[in-house]
């Protein structure tokens, strides 16, 4: 007689915490997510150790380790344990019972922190604070470092967001060999939500010298731009459960693409992006998904897709 297989545990939602208060969206939008597909939740809020040398995100001599801390009785500790339990309390409320919710204190730097754990879960939710363009430049951002490195899709969110009034999931493509893998995961992410698709392509006229571009080549730019998303959504509807309804249309737009995405997640629930293919040996995120994660109005999924 066979034994039956143990079912395998579905893996965690990653949750990057640093002040609950603030980060309402953040746990509503992980809440929400990992209710509805089954997934545990694991909170982690890392306190933030200083690097002296190296590069902690490339792993280079200097890099912390993350580990498990037992919390002395200093201020940043008490401070980093009562805002983990406040927002472990928040998200329980928020899931109500659906999933296991955990919380984990760690120690490092919070990006390689973040992208360490970020193997074997099922995607790391991160929110973008509301700071100025400024500030990020000397500051760097967890969230880019996180998303351009993570064995993970990575889910930003932007301070302050809500979905109310909001409509549709975004997918942008770029003529690229990993599209239908991004369109697939939009549509999996708009059978969650219960939002029709937009696969979206913004045609970059800069290089066909913007306004200096004739008309007939811009016309053929997005003839071929129109046919090659057509064939992309009907491979993804052949592909698709029998029971999935999900509205998918295609839309192509003489902008640059960044702009186009930027301005479709004004009114978008999620924009849909793939990671950059590999530069050499060092992922990178591309200055399209880079513009979504400073600009964007909406979440916005960044998938880790092969090179």
């Amino acid at each position: 007689m066979t034994t039956p297989a143990e079912p395998v545990p579905a893996a965690p939602v990653l949750v990057g915490i640093l002040d609950p208060s603030t980060q309402t969206a953040l746990l509503e939008h992980a809440g929400r997510l990992a209710a509805t597909g089954g997934h545990p939740l694991r909170l982690v809020y890392v306190v933030q150790a200083n690097v002296l040398f190296g590069d902690p995100i490339l792993g280079l001599p200097g890099a912390m380790e993350p580990r498990s801390m037992i919390i002395d009785d200093s201020a940043v500790g008490r401070l980093a344990e009562q805002r983990l339990s406040e927002a472990t309390a928040r998200i329980r409320d928020i899931v109500d019972g659906a999933v296991e919710v955990t919380g984990e204190l760690l120690r490092g730097h919070a990006a390689h922190v973040l992208i360490k754990e970020s193997e074997g879960a099922h995607r790391v939710m991160l929110q973008r604070r509301a700071i100025s363009r400024v500030r990020r430049v000397f500051t760097g951002s967890v969230s880019a470092h996180v998303a351009a490195h993570a064995h993970c899709p990575v889910t930003v969110v932007p301070e302050g967001w809500s979905a109310d009034g909001r409509t549709g999931v975004v997918v942008g493509v770029g003529n690229d060999k990993t599209d239908d893998q991004v369109l697939a995961h939009g549509l999996d992410e708009a059978s969650r939500l219960d939002e029709p698709v937009t696969v979206l392509h913004g045609l970059d006229l800069m290089a066909l010298h913007g306004e200096f571009a004739d008309h007939v080549t811009t016309h053929e730019w997005k003839t071929r731009a129109e046919r090659y998303l057509a064939d992309l959504i009907e491979r993804a509807r052949s592909q698709a459960p029998e029971n999935a309804r999900t509205s998918l249309e295609g839309r192509v737009l003489a902008e640059a693409p960044a702009d186009a995405l930027v301005a479709a997640g004004d009114a978008a629930t999620l924009l849909v992006v793939g990671r950059a293919s590999h530069l050499l040996a060092f992922p990178h995120l591309g200055g399209v998904t880079r513009a979504l994660l400073r600009e964007a109005a909406c979440p916005v999924d960044v998938l880790p897709l092969p090179g």
